[in-house]
């Protein structure tokens, strides 16, 4: 650590005194200069002492063993004591800190939980710490302004008070509370709050080496500013590409041996290395550029006129230095503020969509307030938490290697049968160098993330002509040898929180697989020859909608739809069930998988999907932990081009039931059956669920029958439905349902779905008004690009469906998008809807169903599957009620 650097930290020690040798240890291993400490419980008869360090503490009022607040500081650091605050609901310890560089005052406090503060008790403590200052403790306040998983009253009020004083806070996001409760959650309570002094300077760590039910945070304060860690990347834009195409070529070797398994594995991994090594010494360190405001010399030269007048009062201590100071002072802080507003305003004036200026309207939008991100721990199977990024990596690592093994198989089920002699051979075709550069041109996108070995699609798309031939060589000698290299079945993966999950539980964490894009070159080349046979002896079955070209989730709720639109006009009752494969992804079982392969694909294809699905590996990466490659033993691989088709083969026999539709769009399955009463359409589910049930155990797949729904669509009063059942549990009755993102309510009238639309709308509006709103800079070319790229697709998507629903509900959409636009015209209130449509070039709602309608309409009549086709034949609808079918919205 740099010895200009001044290390302090905060931490609350509930009760100092028993633990004063840990902490004691703490403060020399971790180089702390200042540390503040809340919660002390010292009383007047205590006493402190730590060998190299100053003790100032402020006890509790009432001089019991509770609350408190201290400061340790080296006894080498120049500093004065200040005047303390000692309440029942605040315990604040001030020192001011001098050297020749620095001025500053630092302060530890504590704020009983059970006090209730408002904004003015906050800046009752701010104000205390001067113009210039360090705060931090334990503030039993949340906010997500210092990253604290939700607000509440204490924390609003604190904001509202630093906001008020021009403070910044501190903190890395991460939880310092860990209570012993788990129904409890552990959340940010202790930071650092500072005023005028750049964040440049400051760098936030946690610790998490003291016993107590907190945290440390430490907070490094530098005379420079401090580099903030960037992950490791192959290529920037200082890479010269030239000079990378001229180092390969001289280093690739195209005379090599590629006759067996391990000659491959060795030759791709020396030419990973390769592209690795070129590309580094190829391209110059950079560091993220950092952020600040360049102020202009008109400032500059006002700010030295203001250092000279300090120095001035300093020494004669004149009154009328004192107000020319003041006056000067004001005068710059006048200034900044019509800078800063200034260039606020141009920055949104000149933001644009384009690369001209690097996409900064749609990097803009991502921007709200910035504001400390939460990250949360992670509850471990021994109910212990992970708080470091390693810790989280390895027990990720370890809940999915439990995820990616198959399911056992059940009492009732048999092992997979044994495999049939494959008779049939195809070769698989090999690929030329003309189709290797084709492919990378066109189907190879540079800005996807790369896997573990760092190369991107740049990288490739930059090889020289050798490079391309090496690449030739390896591919081809995949298929050749019908073996996929070990480098190219790692995956990295990344988990992201899904939404509305709790963040605390492992399973609420979707994996994002990184895999090397070579690997993504040969998956794409070789699907290139794979599609053909699987279309030319229609291999998937026409319900099935996911995965394939010209089919869409649109087409696949359309075929409900239409079914549930002819029970209601022939007074009938459409019962469906909403089906839900439990990590259907994940649990592929590799021996059936491979059964059904053999029986389907020639054996040449059988054996390098064999290889390519067998003995893959992954690491998690959070942050800046790795975990250790742990083995795949069942499922299809994410992030491939590959795994979603292999799943669908997969499922491709899942079994049919007569006088039951089946709707499959990849794992989402819907099953619906049509009667006049529901004790008949339920009888005939009934019969798929047992066959849909014995399939399942039979292929080792696991139905979650928590998530499976039971809706009954029809105009008829049923006081008491017929229950479903599957695997020995009744499956959920509802009125409503949601399918491949639309929400189908029982009388199929979409007052749900607009319900939830015009929700969603609403808050992404609010999130957007500081760049949409009347007072915002952005011009309004940008301002509509915004509502149109963002905002309308939320309401357009099964508009061709949904704009069945009555006007009513129609038109609240269109008051929305009214407000809208006339929020990014500045329009008064005179000024007509119609008119701020014409002049912005914005269709109605109305206009912009029967234009997605009529496209609807025009694709299905070009569609490849029978399905689909059959949407187009409204012939035999009886006309009984009155309602509006998509068929009818076409302009």
């Amino acid at each position: 650590m740099d010895s200009k650097d001044l290390r302090i930290g905060t931490w609350n020690a509930n009760g100092i005194r028993d633990k004063i040798e840990e902490f004691s240890v703490y403060l020399k291993e971790n180089k702390i200069d200042i540390c503040f400490v809340s919660e002390t419980h010292l009383t007047k008869h205590s006493h402190i002492k730590i060998n190299g360090y100053n003790v100032h503490h402020t006890i509790h009022p009432d001089n019991q063993a509770n609350g408190g607040s201290a400061i340790f500081i080296k006894n080498n650091l120049k500093y004065n004591e200040d005047l303390s605050i000692q309440l029942d609901k605040v315990q604040l310890t001030a020192l001011i800190v001098s050297s020749t560089k620095q001025h500053f005052k630092v302060g530890a406090v504590y704020l009983p939980p059970r006090h209730n503060l408002k904004e003015e008790d906050y800046m009752l403590i701010l104000k205390h710490m001067g113009d210039r200052f360090i705060l931090g403790g334990d503030f039993n306040a949340k906010h997500s302004l210092w990253g604290s998983r939700l607000d509440n009253t204490k924390g609003r009020e604190l904001k509202k008070a630093i906001d008020k004083i021009g403070c910044n806070v501190h903190s890395s996001g991460k939880p310092t509370y860990w209570p012993t409760d788990r129904n409890k959650i552990p959340d940010v309570l202790d930071f650092f709050i500072t005023k005028k002094i750049a964040s440049n300077f400051i760098n936030i760590e946690d610790n998490y080496d003291l016993n107590s039910d907190h945290s440390s945070i430490i907070m490094t304060l530098s005379e420079t500013v401090i580099k903030k860690p960037i992950k490791p990347t192959l290529s920037n834009k200082t890479t010269d590409w030239e000079s990378f195409k001229i180092q390969l070529d001289q280093e690739v070797n195209l005379d090599i041996d590629l006759a067996t398994n391990d000659q491959l594995d060795k030759a791709v991994a020396n030419f990973t290395e390769l592209i690795q090594q070129t590309v580094w010494s190829n391209t110059k360190t950079v560091t993220h550029k950092t952020p600040g405001f360049n102020y202009p010399m008109e400032v500059r030269n006002l700010v030295k006129n203001k250092r000279k007048l300090r120095r001035s009062w300093h020494v004669t201590r004149d009154p009328a230095m004192k107000t020319k100071l003041n006056s000067e002072s004001q005068k710059i802080k006048r200034l900044i503020q019509q800078l800063k507003e200034t260039s606020a305003n141009s920055f949104l004036e000149n933001l644009t969509a384009d690369k001209s200026t690097n996409y900064s309207l749609w990097k803009t939008t991502k921007k709200l307030r910035r504001k400390i991100t939460h990250v949360p721990p992670i509850l471990k199977g021994d109910n212990e938490y992970a708080k470091t990024d390693q810790e989280k990596a390895d027990t990720f690592a370890t809940h999915l290697q439990n995820i990616f093994t198959p399911n056992e198989p059940t009492t009732d089920s048999n092992e997979c049968p044994p495999q049939t002699e494959n008779n049939w051979h195809k070769t698989i075709k090999k690929v030329t160098l003309k189709e290797l550069k084709r492919e990378l041109k066109y189907n190879i996108n540079p800005k996807k993330s790369p896997g573990y070995d760092l190369i991107t699609g740049l990288v490739l798309k930059k090889l020289p002509t050798k490079g391309l031939k090496m690449l030739l060589l390896l591919v081809n000698a995949t298929f050749r040898l019908m073996y996929v290299p070990a480098q190219w079945k790692i995956a990295e993966m990344i988990m992201i929180l899904k939404p509305g999950k709790k963040a605390t539980e492992m399973k609420s964490y979707r994996p994002i697989s990184l895999l090397p894009i070579m690997s993504k070159l040969f998956e794409k080349i070789f699907l290139k020859r794979l599609k053909p046979i699987i279309e030319g002896k229609n291999l998937l079955p026409n319900h099935q909608f996911g995965f394939r070209q010209r089919h869409s989730t649109i087409e696949q709720v359309h075929r409900l739809i239409d079914i549930i639109e002819k029970a209601l006009e022939g007074e009938e009752v459409c019962s469906i069930i909403f089906l839900d494969v439990s990590q259907a992804f994940d649990k592929v079982w590799h021996e059936g998988l491979l059964y059904k392969l053999n029986k389907l694909l020639p054996v040449q294809f059988v054996n390098l999907l064999k290889s390519y699905i067998t003995d893959r590996m992954f690491r998690v990466n959070h942050e800046t932990g790795y975990s250790d490659l742990k083995d795949i033993r069942a499922g299809v691989p994410q992030g491939s081009v590959l795994g979603p088709i292999l799943y669908l083969l997969f499922t491709s026999d899942l079994p049919q039931t007569p006088n039951v539709v089946t709707a499959t769009f990849a794992d989402d399955t819907a099953n619906a059956a049509t009667a006049k009463t529901d004790e008949e359409s339920a009888l005939l589910l009934q019969r798929s669920n047992d066959l849909v049930e014995i399939w399942t155990k039979k292929w080792r797949i696991k139905l979650n029958d928590q998530k499976a729904v039971h809706v009954n669509y029809t105009n008829k009063i049923i006081s008491n439905p017929k229950r479903l059942t599957i695997n020995g549990n009744i499956i959920p009755y509802e009125n409503t349902a949601k399918y491949l993102g639309m929400n189908l309510d029982a009388k199929a009238k979409w007052v749900e779905h607009t319900k939830i639309k015009l929700t969603e709308l609403q808050i992404r509006f609010s999130q957007l008004h500081w760049i949409l709103g009347r007072k915002s800079r952005t011009s309004t070319y940008n301002k509509l690009l915004v509502y149109n790229q963002i905002l309308k697709p939320i309401w357009m998507y099964g508009i061709q469906l949904w704009g069945c629903a009555s006007r009513s509900h129609i038109s609240k959409l269109q008051r929305f998008q009214n407000k809208v636009l006339r929020t990014i015209a500045n329009a008064p209130w005179y000024i007509r809807n119609s008119d701020l449509h014409r002049d912005l070039g914005v269709p109605l709602v109305e206009d912009i169903i029967k234009q997605i309608a009529t496209k609807h309409k025009n694709r299905l009549m070009q569609h490849e599957n029978p399905e689909a086709l059959k949407l187009l034949d409204n012939n035999q609808i009886s006309r009984r009620l009155k309602r509006t079918k998509p068929f009818e919205l076409v302009a």
